[in-house]
């Protein structure tokens, strides 16, 4: 009897369910939904606790300011989490015995790496979503079902998403040229929040905001204020946000792709 091949969706489909699994059997995933429950549960219910009309005389009449306040602490959120789930996705083969393992199977490492960056995909969508369903929660208890701008709010979650395949790339990028999966979790976190925070300030001052459409920092700055603007006019436009996070998703994970597919255990 002849065994049939294996094939590569099949190896990537067992890739997606053991990193998942990884993740959720880790303390990464708990300590995320910690965070995310403390900043979108924390603010919900001391905004419970004041009451409506402290609610309705800090943001206004409608849901609008409410809800792009609270999806302020949406890049933050997407950074850490990102990092977490991408940090040492690629280190791990080569800063521990584990490669040793894993790269001698007989599955393409494209496959592994594909795998890998669905399940942190997947799990960090999970989070956020969480995150959005507080969000549009308090519009409607605060406020009602039709005072929350359901379109900007989708459009909102849409870039959200595209954030977070960014900063993954970027997060797979930085892991391939680590050797260990602590140092790339930390590198991650603090080029994106201190790194990138730094440099759009100083460029920002000196040269304007129109030399900053390099960094996706920039660009994630669209996802609250879509809240109230959607389409229309908006710094930066969504448009240009969709650009920039769309170049950084297939950049750095074609590099990612590369190193990881060149590197020795």
């Amino acid at each position: 009897m002849t065994r049939s091949i294996i094939s590569d969706w099949s190896q990537f489909q067992v890739a997606v369910r053991t990193q998942i699994a990884g993740y959720v059997q880790t303390s990464r995933f708990w300590i995320i939904f910690a965070i995310v429950l403390a900043i979108g549960g924390g603010i919900t219910i001391a905004f419970v606790i004041k009451g409506g009309v402290f609610v309705h005389g800090a943001f206004g009449a409608t849901a609008i300011a409410y809800i792009a306040g609270l999806l302020g602490f949406v890049s933050f959120l997407s950074i850490v989490t990102g990092a977490f789930f991408g940090g040492d996705a690629i280190s791990t083969d080569f800063g521990t015995k584990s490669g040793f393992f894993t790269l001698a199977l007989p599955v393409k490492r494209r496959v592994l790496l594909g795998g890998r960056f669905a399940a942190a995909f997947l799990v960090s969508v999970l989070l956020l979503s969480i995150f959005y369903a507080f969000a549009a929660f308090g519009g409607i208890y605060f406020y009602s079902f039709a005072t929350v701008p359901w379109f900007n709010l989708g459009l909102s979650y849409l870039l959200d998403l595209l954030l977070l395949l960014g900063i993954l790339a970027f997060a797979f990028c930085l892991s391939s040229v680590s050797k260990s999966p602590a140092i790339g979790l930390v590198v991650t976190i603090l080029v994106l929040l201190v790194v990138f925070n730094i440099v759009d300030a100083v460029l920002g001052t000196l040269l304007g905001s129109q030399y900053l459409l390099w960094s996706i920092l920039y660009a994630a700055a669209a996802i609250p204020t879509t809240i109230e603007h959607g389409l229309g006019a908006g710094s930066p436009a969504v448009w240009q946000s969709t650009i920039i996070m769309a170049l950084y998703t297939v950049g750095f994970l074609a590099i990612a792709l590369v190193l990881y597919d060149r590197q020795e255990a």
